[in-house]
């Protein structure tokens, strides 16, 4: 599923910065219900965005899925839970 999720930018720049983009993420209480993240998921997250380069929501829900599959080959296909 594709989320139809827009980083804001609050700065002068037209493209958010990956640390802004994070918070954004981060404080988006629907997004979070809508694939039941964990707080523990979200520290995972967090560490990963900040780490590496990312560019949008589907980016991060790539990771999610991934960690809850255990990276395994053939999970990586199914859809994430929606609540």
């Amino acid at each position: 599923m594709a989320e139809n999720f827009t980083f804001q930018r609050t700065s002068g720049s037209s493209t958010p910065s990956r640390r802004e983009m994070w918070l954004q993420f981060r404080d988006d209480e629907s997004l979070r219900q809508d694939h039941q993240i964990t707080d523990h998921e979200m520290a995972l997250l967090e560490r990963t965005a900040l780490l590496g380069d990312f560019h949008s929501v589907d980016d991060l829900l790539f990771v999610l899925k991934t960690m809850r599959s255990g990276g395994s080959p053939t999970s990586l296909n199914a859809p994430l839970a929606a609540g």
